[in-house]
This record gives C-alpha cells, structure tokens and sequence, in this order.
C-alpha cells in the first residue's frame, strides 16, 4: 500500500514566525511551532512538510517551473506547440523578471531556508540522541544539498546560506559564492545524508512510505555531482554502491516501467508520490471535481478531441489533453523502430477511431485517425508515455489532473552514468562501460553492443532511455553541447517531419551564449544590490 506523505499549510508555511497572542492562548493541539522545533517528532514533521512543498514543482501554480526542468525544454530532443513556459521552450524574450526564474529561484531557496531550520535544531537538540531526529537532520541535508546543485545548474551564481533566518542576521551582505564552496556544501551535505539514511524506504503499520529520500537517492544525487565535477572515481563509486543493493534492480519489461499510475517498482530510486487519497496531490479546481493532482498528462498529451471521428476524451487516449510538448523528429529517429520496443513503451504514436455514431465517412472501427496539417501538432503529434495516463482518470477522462506518480530518480540514469565515467577515465573499450552501456540497450531489444563506445553513442543512449525525465539540458551543458545540439535539432522543420503545417524551431534560431544559464531574478538583485550580486552576463 502507498503511504502518501502530507502535512497541513500550517506546518510548511509561516514556521519562523507567529503572533504573540496567539503563542499566549492555550493551544487545543500538542503541535506548536515551539513543539515543531524542540521535539524530535516535530521535527519529523517539519520534513514531512518539505516531502509536500517540494512536490508543489509539479503542482497547478508551479507546473511550468516541472515543465521546463523535466521535458526536455531548450535541448535537441522537444518540439513546442504553445503554452507552458514558451519563453524558455523557445528561447525568446528571456528576461530577468521572467516568471519562472523568479519562481524557480525562490521554490528551491525556501527549501534550503526551511532545511537550514531543521538542521540547526536538529543539531541543538543532539543529532545521536535520538534516530528519528538524526533521521529528520540528514532528510534536510539532502533537501538542501539537492536544492542548491538544481539552482546551480540554472543560475551558476548562487549565494549559500546555512543559517536559520532570524531578526538577528536579517542585515547581511550578499556575494556570489565560488564554485568550489558551493559543490564543498552539496557534497558535505550529501556525504551526512548518505551515512544516515537506510537503503530501502520506511515502512510502519501504516504502509511503506514511497517517496522519501534513501542513501540510493543520495549516492545517486552524490554521483551526478561527480560528474559535473569530473570525478570518475566518485561517480563509478557511488553508482556501483547502489548496484550492490539488491532492493534496485532493471525490470525485465521495459514497457512496464511507466505503465501503471503506481510508479513504485525496484528501477525507481525517488518519486513525485500522487494519490487520490487525501493529501495526494496539488490543488486544482476544475469544476467537475474536488479531486487534485498534477497536469503533466495534460501538458504532454495531444488534443485529439479536436479530431473529427475521436469524440471526447477517453482513457484508452490519455484523457485530457492540451497538446503542448512533444518528442521530436530526431528523438524518434534515434531508435530502431523494428527492435527497441522503447520506441513504443515511451511514445504513443497513433490514435484510433473508436466511436460508431461519429465515424468519419470512409473510416471504420480500428483506423488510425487523422487530421489536417494545420491540426496535427496539436491533436495527433506522438506523445511520450511517461506522463500518460489512462488510469487515475478512467472514471472521468475529462477531468483536468492526473495522479500518476512522477519519475524524478531512476536506476537506469545511474547504469549510463556509470557508462559515462567509465569511459572518460579508460576509453570507449572499457569492459566496465560497454556493460553498463548494455543494461538499457540491450535490455531494450537490441543486439549486445560489443564497442568501442564513442561520446555521441553515449549521448543517443542518454537521448533514448531518458528522454522527458529532466536528464537532457543538464547533460548537454555539462559536456559543453548545449548550443551545438540546441542548433541542430531542437524543435522540427516541415522537412523533418511533413505532417507539420510549418516550421518549428524557434529554439535553434534564437540561442545566445546567455542561454547556457538562466538571468537572475531582477527582483533578488534588487534586494542583494547589483554593486554586491551583479546579473548573469547577457540578461
């Protein structure tokens, strides 16, 4: 059973601060802001309630903020029809009080604040005098780890702060940090989580707790920095930590990674958690439900409802759907269509007619439809299936969420990690690399790849196992590819794909050397003072 984790506004929102006639009245609960703080239980569920803030990425107010860091937004692989984020999508009038900078910035930094109060009272309280406050302490340490290595692939110049935000150290000054302390504080910080947290996730009466951190969610994370950093040996060492493990392991189906609502199977290692229960989701209004969740289904799926002869939205399809982001041309030619059954357990490629009374004239039961130039991007266009959902909205297909659970970790990023490294530190002949290589390619249906590997195999192999999973910008401007690759695949030509009704690639038009990293939010700079914390050059 899925144990969803939530927690009341009142104990993730206005934690810092209260009315002192409020703290006066006697409290017809134990669970005080005093209480949150000074007791290993509260601090429990001061971290409960990060669990939920940190899911609010994928939720109605911040979906786009998911939106532009999972899908594959500004890289080779996308196309863009419209809506969600489309300054980022097409890399067009990014300025520095773009509304996703500003949100991005300020969701990741609220994390680190409310870590930042979890540790040092954890730490007051005694850290090894009791496992549940030792627990809530290396929970922030990755919160906060987490938080700034995200900030730091967007922005570059960050500020770091480690302290609970009081009246007393309200006036302070604010410079950039160097690089080398802001990955010393992630890899500290990931270093304790690591020698605190257990392998599997926590279980009780109540059910097992998916969706919270594991040491394999911090050697994970722990072994991308490694990356970055160029540290082979950390990177192989981290990744083959969690290969030992046996509670994670490659399913045999491949198409069943993604096929289900519940996402909790031995290839994830962490997860966005999506329930109907109570406590399940975000808040969206619809008017036809009181039920919340997230809209990446939406976001992803064609608006095939437009479609004369499909009628309105059913399951089977994916229920709602705005037909927004999509996988391109070059990302679907990378497969082999005929043996890497990725190519049909990721994407869905054809939608069918499956209502007599509104038949098209001409068609019958079982056609694949189809529709206009002018329509198909947004209507017919293949979708992934890593969002698609045909099972949390069977019993109302028109409702505008989805409760999937959201793939955030997986074990297979790990393998091509691994792979990666191996063969920066001994060569594309690697033994080490060329296995590893093979868990998602040969797995996927393809004859065993004997080598020698070269960078651009490596990088189609990331392309076809981890598309839309938040791995593609980062990946490209790590290696240094973003701009290349941004110019010569994002988004489709007519030529590429002739079913379009004209171009789309805004993006490889309109990439700048500023593009490598986002502006600043101007409303910050305001506050820290330009003379102090200047903008990212070119915004």
């Amino acid at each position: 059973m899925k144990k969803i984790i939530y927690i009341s506004l009142f104990a993730i929102l206005g934690l810092s601060t209260s009315c002192t006639d409020m703290l006066d009245e006697k409290m017809k609960t134990q669970v005080t802001v005093d209480y949150l703080y000074t007791t290993p239980d509260g601090l429990s569920r001061v971290v409960t309630g990060l669990y939920n803030y940190t899911r609010t990425l994928a939720t109605d107010n911040q979906s786009d903020l998911f939106t532009v860091q999972m899908m594959d937004y500004s890289t080779d692989l996308m196309i863009f029809r419209g809506g969600s984020a489309a300054a980022f999508a097409r890399l067009d009038n990014i300025k520095s009080d773009v509304g996703q900078a500003q949100a991005f910035w300020t969701y990741n930094y609220n994390i680190i604040g409310k870590a930042n109060e979890v540790i040092a009272a954890a730490e007051k309280l005694g850290i090894d005098n009791s496992p549940v406050t030792k627990k809530a302490w290396a929970e922030a340490k990755l919160f906060r780890a987490r938080s700034y290595f995200e900030l730091y692939k967007r922005y570059e110049r960050l500020y770091l702060n480690t302290s609970p935000t009081e009246h007393s150290n309200l006036d302070r000054e604010f410079t950039p940090a160097k690089k080398e302390d802001i990955f010393k504080l992630i890899n500290d910080d990931l270093t304790d989580a690591m020698n605190v947290l257990d392998w599997t996730v926590p279980s009780s009466s109540a059910g097992v707790s998916y969706g919270r951190f594991t040491k394999a969610v911090a050697k994970h994370i722990k072994a991308q920095v490694a990356m970055w950093l160029e540290n082979w040996d950390e990177a192989i060492e981290q990744c083959e930590d969690i290969f030992e493990c046996p509670d994670y392991t490659m399913l045999d189906d491949r198409s069943a990674v993604f096929a289900d609502a519940n996402l909790n199977n031995s290839e994830i290692l962490w997860t966005f958690q999506f329930s109907k229960a109570i406590g399940g989701g975000g808040f969206i209004s619809d008017g036809e439900t009181d039920l919340t969740g997230h809209r990446m289904s939406l976001i992803c799926t064609p608006n095939y409802k437009k479609v004369a002869g499909l009628g309105n939205f059913r399951s089977e399809h994916g229920g709602y759907g705005w037909g927004r982001v999509y996988p391109n041309s070059y990302l679907l030619s990378l497969y082999d269509k005929d043996k890497d059954v990725r190519y049909k357990a990721y994407f869905k490629h054809e939608w069918y007619y499956m209502d007599e009374d509104i038949l098209p004239s001409g068609k019958k039961l079982g056609d694949v439809a189809t529709t206009t130039s002018t329509l198909y991007l947004e209507c017919l266009h293949p979708c992934t299936r890593k969002y698609f959902d045909m099972w949390t909205n069977a019993d109302l297909p028109s409702r505008k969420s989805s409760f999937k659970d959201i793939a955030i970790y997986r074990l297979a990023e790990t393998y091509l990690m691994a792979a990666e490294a191996y063969f920066h530190k001994e060569g594309g002949s690697s033994s080490k690399a060329i296995k590893y290589y093979n868990e998602t390619w040969e797995r996927a249906g393809n004859q065993h790849f004997d080598g020698p590997l070269t960078l651009d195999i490596l990088l189609e192999e990331y392309a076809r196992e981890l598309n839309f999973e938040g791995i593609r910008w980062p990946l490209l401007k790590r290696l240094g590819l973003l701009e290349e690759r941004v110019k010569l695949h994002a988004g489709d030509t007519k030529e590429e794909d002739p079913r379009l009704n004209k171009d789309y690639i805004e993006a490889r038009q309109n990439f700048k050397y500023f593009h490598w990293y986002w502006p600043i939010p101007q409303s910050e700079i305001d506050q820290m003072g330009k003379e102090n914390f200047p903008q990212n050059d070119g915004y």
